[in-house]
C-alpha cells in the first residue's frame, strides 16, 4: 500500500503537511472534503485523489480556477507520481508518495532456518554429529531465530510510533478517519489557539480580526442556505463576498430601518411566500433588494414581487443557492413578461461554452460573460446584501 502526503502553506502562512492511507481523497473548501482548505482560490470540490494498487491518480472536479500538474493543466484523470508539483487555483501543493518497503533482511535469514529440513544440515555442522553438537544446533537455531524475528519486530514497531510523533510545533488541521494532518506554525503547540478566541499571540502580536469581507463570508452563507430549497453547502468566494460588501455598507440603514416591518409581519409574510411557493427569508430578502437603500413598506414590496418570482421558479428553479440569485437577476425579465429568456439563454450559453453547467448558471459567470446587464447584476448582488444584513442587523 502506497500512503499519500500533501505539502503546502495555508493562508496563514503555516506549513501543513497532510497524510492519508484512504482509497479516495477529495480536496476542497467544503467541510465534508476528505482533506479542507479554506482558501478562495478553490472550489467547494476542487480536486480528487484515488489509488489504485500502489498508484495514485489526480482528477480535476470541474474547478472555477483550474488544475496545474507540473505546470501543465490538469483536463482529465492522471497518474501522479512522488515529487509532482499541483497548483488549485494558485495554492501550490508537493506530493509525497510512499511506496511499500522491502522485507527485512534481518527477519528473512531466521525464517528461513525454521523451516529447513532437520535431516539436511549444511556441510559445514555435518563433521559434529558425532559429539552430539549437531542435535544440540538444531534444538537451538529455531531458538535463535524466533528471538531476530522479535528483535526485528520491536525496531520497526519502535522505528513506526516515532515516525508517527508529530512535530512539537504541530497542530492538528483536519483529521478525518485514516487521514493524519498537521500544520506546523513558528510558535510553540502548546500556545497554538484559535485566532477568535484570544485577541493576541503569545508574542504579543495582534491576531488579524474577521474583516467585513469575512463576515460577509459567513451570513451570506447562512442566509442562502434558508433561502435555497436545497443548498446546504452554498458559499461565496473572498471577492465574490467584497462585491456584495459594497452594497451591504451603501444599504445598511435602509435594510435596518425596514426590518421592522418585516418582523411586525411576519405572519403575513410567511402565508404570503407558501402561496407563492417561495422561501420566506427569500421573498424578504427580495423585497429588501428591491426597496435597496429608499425606505418603504416591505410587506407591500414582497406582494408586489411574489406573482414573478413565483412564475420564475419553473424555468429557472429555486433548488440551489445560484439559482435563486438567477430568478432575482430575472425579476424585471419576468415583468415585462418574458419568463423565458433567462432559461433559453443558459441553454444556448452551455451548448457554446466549455465551462461546467454548475459555473454557468451563477451570475458571476453571466456577468463576466456580458449575458445579463449591470442592472440585472446589481440587483443579485442586493439580495445577497439583504440577506447577510437580515441575519445580524448589529454586525452591519
Amino acid at each position: 500500500m502506497s500512503d499519500l502526503r500533501l505539502k503546502f502553506i495555508d493562508a496563514e502562512g503555516s506549513d501543513v503537511s497532510f497524510e492519508t492511507s484512504e482509497q479516495v481523497v477529495v480536496v476542497g473548501r467544503h467541510s465534508s472534503n476528505t482533506l479542507v482548505i479554506a482558501d478562495g482560490r478553490l472550489s467547494r470540490e476542487h480536486l480528487r485523489f484515488e489509488r489504485d494498487g500502489s498508484a495514485w491518480y489526480a482528477e480535476d472536479l470541474g474547478s472555477s480556477n483550474g488544475t496545474l500538474l507540473n505546470g501543465e493543466p490538469l483536463r482529465e484523470q492522471q497518474r501522479i507520481k512522488d515529487g509532482d508539483k499541483l497548483s488549485l487555483g494558485g495554492l501550490e501543493i508537493l506530493v509525497e508518495i510512499e511506496q511499500p518497503q522491502p522485507a527485512e533482511p534481518a527477519a528473512a535469514a531466521p525464517t528461513s532456518v525454521l523451516n529447513a529440513p532437520a535431516a539436511a544440515p549444511t556441510p559445514a555442522v555435518a563433521p559434529v554429529s558425532s559429539d552430539g553438537s549437531a542435535k544440540f544446533f538444531l534444538i537451538l537455531a529455531p531458538i535463535l531465530g524466533l528471538l531476530v524475528i522479535l528483535i526485528a519486530g520491536g525496531f520497526l514497531y519502535l522505528s513506526s510510533k516515532k515516525k508517527a510523533e508529530p512535530d512539537a510545533n504541530a497542530i492538528a488541521y483536519s483529521t478525518p478517519e485514516g487521514s493524519t494532518t498537521t500544520r506546523t506554525d513558528p510558535t510553540p503547540a502548546a500556545s497554538q489557539t484559535d485566532n477568535s478566541a484570544t485577541p493576541e499571540e503569545p508574542s504579543g502580536t495582534p491576531v488579524k480580526e474577521d474583516t467585513a469581507t469575512q463576515r460577509i463570508e459567513k451570513y451570506t452563507a447562512q442566509f442562502m442556505r434558508k433561502a435555497a430549497k436545497n443548498d446546504p453547502r452554498y458559499f461565496l468566494t473572498s471577492a465574490q463576498a467584497g462585491e456584495v460588501a459594497k452594497r451591504v455598507q451603501s444599504m445598511s440603514g435602509a435594510v435596518k430601518a425596514n426590518l421592522p416591518s418585516i418582523a411586525q409581519n411576519s405572519a403575513e409574510l410567511n402565508k404570503l411566500a407558501a402561496s407563492s411557493g417561495l422561501n420566506p427569508d427569500f421573498l424578504a430578502a427580495a423585497a429588501l433588494a428591491k426597496l435597496g437603500t429608499s425606505r418603504g413598506d416591505a410587506i407591500a414590496t414582497a406582494r408586489s414581487m411574489s406573482g414573478v418570482l413565483s412564475r420564475l421558479t419553473i424555468p429557472v428553479g429555486n433548488e440551489l443557492g445560484d439559482d435563486c440569485l438567477l430568478m432575482i437577476a430575472a425579476y424585471d425579465q419576468g415583468v415585462a413578461g418574458d419568463f423565458m429568456k433567462m432559461r433559453n439563454m443558459l441553454q444556448d450559453v452551455a451548448t457554446k461554452s466549455n465551462a461546467p453547467a454548475r459555473e454557468i448558471r451563477s451570475i458571476w459567470f453571466l456577468n463576466k460573460s456580458g449575458k445579463i446587464t449591470p442592472q440585472e447584476y446589481e440587483l443579485a448582488l442586493r439580495f445577497l446584501a439583504a440577506g447577510a444584513i437580515m441575519q445580524a442587523p448589529t454586525e452591519f
